[in-house]
């Protein structure tokens, strides 16, 4: 089973590797969805939405500037970098990320399963 949690960060960012306007800094709201899977507990719950909420948004670099920690910040990287952080995470909770979409706006999303 899984459970589908969507939340959103805002981030500035600039593409060095790009020739574009996308090369100078600006800024978008990501609206990130994730996938979790694990195991149903005997509450009936994979893990409480109370809890697993604030831990995914947390994880979120909200009002960073995305360069500073992510090379080349392309939606695939930056939806890489995450999944990669969110899934270390969830693995001490007995959980795992099998999905992460990262929303640069409403048309477009880099997308990561394992």
């Amino acid at each position: 089973m899984f459970l589908r949690i969507k939340s959103k960060f805002s981030a500035a960012h600039r593409l060095p590797a790009y020739d574009g306007d996308c090369s100078n800094l600006h800024g978008h709201t990501w609206k990130v969805v994730f996938e979790v899977q694990g195991p149903v507990q005997k509450s009936g719950m994979i893990y409480d939405f109370k809890l697993l909420k604030p831990l995914l948004k947390n994880a979120l670099p909200d009002h960073k500037y995305l360069n500073d920690f992510i090379e080349n910040p392309t939606a695939e990287n930056i939806c890489a970098y995450l999944f990669d952080k969110i899934s270390a995470l969830l693995k001490e909770k007995n959980l795992t990320l099998k999905t992460l979409e990262v929303w640069e706006n409403e048309d477009a999303a880099a997308i990561k399963s394992k």
